[in-house]
């Protein structure tokens, strides 16, 4: 009771005690995981049609083809955990901000709401953005542009479809999730807004590296991840410069 007390410069936990923490908040991130996947398991022929979707808008007759007797199951697996992992990211996202609470000030604890809300917010809306925004159109591009070049006819399998489609959705959703990690850094003082500017011409190339890494190999998809990027970075900056200060002036108040 003493200790949670205690400014964070006062009080510093050995490093057994954040493994310890560390532990037990992945082993409940992953419970919760688990849990919501069984229950994206008992719909995942729901789900694998809402998969289907994008595909079946650009190209209605192209049939997706299981080329392994294996193949069906493990893509219900893949499509369960995206499933899984959207539903309970609130829950996850709560347990980073549990951990990471005992360095912070008691004026800075009070941000867990907006920060479950906003992170969560963000990461739903970067999974529908490439959901409903970059996946057909990537997809067009793809197909339309490969198989029209090569003169062949498209066999798409069930698991690289989807396994596709989930690295699309989790690399816009995490992408997503740069203003608020850049705006929760500011309030807590550990990077100002002069820093931000300074590294705006490092990160305009960064983002572009980092989309072709986390993308499909296609022009679309990495200009559609890139560009968000760069437009979110310009927010963290706005928002770097309203939030800074007052964390200062929080962290004064709590010596």
């Amino acid at each position: 009771m003493e200790q949670n007390q205690k400014s964070p410069e006062e009080y510093e936990a050995p490093i057994t005690e954040h493994l310890s923490e560390l532990r037990i908040r992945l082993f409940r991130s992953l419970v919760a995981i688990i849990i919501a996947m069984i229950g994206a398991f008992t719909q995942v022929d729901f789900f694998f049609d809402i998969f289907k979707e994008p595909l079946n808008k650009v190209f209605p007759d192209l049939k997706l083809v299981a080329l392994t007797p294996t193949e069906s199951f493990f893509t219900a697996f893949k499509i369960s955990f995206l499933v899984g992992f959207v539903i309970a990211s609130p829950y996850v996202f709560y347990q980073i901000w549990k951990f990471i609470e005992p360095a912070l000030y008691e004026e800075e604890k009070k941000l867990v709401v907006p920060f479950v809300f906003f992170t969560t917010v963000f990461f739903v809306s970067g999974t529908l953005f490439a959901f409903f925004g970059v996946l057909p159109l990537a997809i067009r591009f793809l197909l339309t542009f490969g198989y029209t070049q090569l003169d062949v006819e498209a066999m798409i399998s069930v698991s690289s479809y989807i396994s596709f489609v989930i690295r699309l959705l989790l690399a816009f959703g995490i992408t997503f999730e740069l203003p608020v990690i850049l705006s929760l850094l500011s309030r807590l003082g550990l990077i100002t807004p002069e820093t931000l500017v300074k590294g705006r011409p490092f990160f305009v190339v960064g983002a572009f590296v980092l989309a072709a890494l986390l993308t499909p190999p296609d022009v679309v998809s990495q200009v559609f991840l890139a560009m968000p990027l760069i437009v979110f970075y310009e927010i963290s900056i706005i928002m770097a410069k309203i939030l800074y200060p007052r964390s200062e002036k929080g962290k004064a108040s709590n010596r």
